[in-house]
């Protein structure tokens, strides 16, 4: 490295490293990140203390007792009339009621009642459909003479484990991670816009102040801007490198599975490409804009390009190879991201 890029790239790096911008979005940005995946956690589990009560209306005199046991989501309190239960609902002194008609364990037919409508999708409705279910199935089988062995069987008929056989012929598990194959590619990429951000603005900002024509008196073009991509693109790797510190030390501790060597150093690779590409990207930028405002309008399309593959995630999931997916893996906005994550994932 000549010796005038290197004192470039060490005074943007030890410049930018100090800015209270840089330390905020290094140690902030992942607490937001967790905060909002623990807040949610934190609720669900509130509201999950908080329960609410359901009445049952049970006409088979069957039913009430097994729901009562199996089912943990509401208080559960049985009422002996549907007109009964309508006026503890009016009265608010029950969140909701269940009629269950005499011919149930034979139709498999019931009726809710709530003044707020149950999502489909909520865990307490899920539950309750499935506890209803498994006692119609088990009063059906039970009446054919059907063993409880095989009653249990029906309901939880299989159980599937995900291997994925390796390149080497090994078998690994290969379970789902969220942060591993979403969280890292986003971070990533939020420190490569952090970096491309600086230069930007600090090529417009010695532009406006009138720096850069002394700077260009003792220094070529070339040097300066290797010097100051080389100086961000470290600042980049320090703000990467402690974000996939914490990123381990938490997994680790809640044993939620990351990525091999391999794959952190292929990931790795595209980092850097990725920083270069877009890095050189920000830099045409800051030199053909006279100001912020211009620079920003530009920039923001080159932001908008950058997550677009991030949009694509749950594609990817389901199908990391797809023709699809590979031919947009070859636009060059698109390589990192769409590498990253197919390597993730393949």
């Amino acid at each position: 490295m000549a010796s005038k890029t290197r004192i470039v790239a060490i005074s943007e790096f030890m410049t930018n490293v100090k800015r209270k911008e840089f330390i905020i979005l290094t140690f902030l940005l992942p607490l937001i990140l967790v905060m909002s995946m623990v807040i949610p956690l934190f609720f669900m589990q509130t509201v999950s203390y908080e329960k609410e009560t359901l009445g049952v209306v049970d006409e088979t005199n069957i039913v009430f007792p097994i729901l009562k046991e199996r089912y943990n989501d509401y208080i559960i309190k049985e009422i002996a009339s549907t007109n009964e239960a309508r006026q503890l609902l009016e009265n608010n002194e029950i969140s909701s009621y269940i009629v269950i008609p005499s011919d149930f364990l034979k139709i498999g037919k019931s009726s809710y009642y709530s003044k707020v409508q149950l999502s489909s999708f909520s865990s307490a409705n899920i539950n309750l459909e499935r506890i209803l279910s498994d006692i119609v199935i088990e009063s059906l089988l039970e009446d054919k003479g059907v063993s409880n062995e095989i009653i249990n069987k029906v309901k939880n008929p299989i159980e599937m484990e995900r291997i994925t056989v390796t390149k080497k012929g090994e078998e690994v598990e290969t379970p789902f991670s969220f942060v591993g194959n979403y969280l890292l590619p986003l971070f990533l990429f939020m420190s490569i816009m952090n970096a491309g951000g600086y230069l930007l603005n600090g090529i417009i900002e010695e532009k406006e102040n009138k720096v850069v024509e002394v700077l260009l008196s003792t220094i070529s073009p070339n040097e300066l801007l290797s010097g100051k991509i080389l100086g961000l693109g470290g600042l980049g790797i320090v703000q990467v490198g402690i974000w996939i510190s914490g990123i381990v030390i938490i997994t680790s501790f809640l044993k939620i599975p990351l990525v091999s060597l391999e794959k952190g150093i292929l990931i790795m690779v595209f980092f850097v490409l990725g920083y270069l590409f877009y890095s050189s990207v920000f830099a045409m930028i800051g030199s053909i804009s006279t100001s912020t405002r211009d620079s920003q309008q530009i920039s923001a399309v080159v932001s908008f390009l950058v997550f677009i593959p991030l949009l694509l995630f749950f594609g990817i999931v389901q199908n990391p190879n797809m023709a699809f997916i590979r031919l947009f893996g070859m636009i060059p906005p698109f390589i990192p991201t769409i590498m990253m994550m197919r390597i993730l994932l393949s």
